[in-house]
């Protein structure tokens, strides 16, 4: 690194291309979106789940297979995942460095990805064995 004196660059200039501060902002708003997002759904989903205690399976299931409970059901499933692995991959940007930060940050990327796909993929089957209602009338 350059002594002070003799680096002619200013303060800014030394500062660019250290840590994540290429896509600090977007990273920064994707977050904030993501958490005003998910405040509402998560008020839904306690209210849901308070109303809901006590019932079985099938009755949930039932609930679940309802297009107006599944949409904001797996729009908070893909929320979360996405809002989690921006929050870890500030952590592991952070706190490690080189091979290591490049290494959790694709791991954390997996794991919110199959995360996300896992349940996407259980709203979808809920939906797919959905009880037809009668159409003889």
């Amino acid at each position: 690194m350059a002594n002070h004196i003799t680096d002619m660059r200013t303060p800014l200039a030394r500062a660019k291309g250290r840590g994540g501060l290429s896509d600090g902002v977007e990273h920064w708003e994707a977050e904030r979106i993501g958490a005003v997002l998910l405040g509402p759904l998560s008020l839904w989903a306690v209210v849901q789940i308070l109303r809901l205690a006590g019932h079985d399976r099938q009755t949930i299931l039932a609930w679940a297979a309802k297009p107006h409970n599944a949409a904001p059901l797996a729009g908070m499933i893909l929320l979360a995942a996405r809002h989690m692995q921006l929050g870890l991959e500030v952590v592991a940007t952070d706190y490690s460095r080189g091979w290591r930060r490049t290494a959790i940050k694709l791991g954390i990327r997996f794991a919110c990805l199959l995360i996300a796909a896992y349940g996407g993929a259980s709203i979808v089957k809920i939906l797919q064995n959905r009880p037809q209602a009668d159409s003889r009338g």
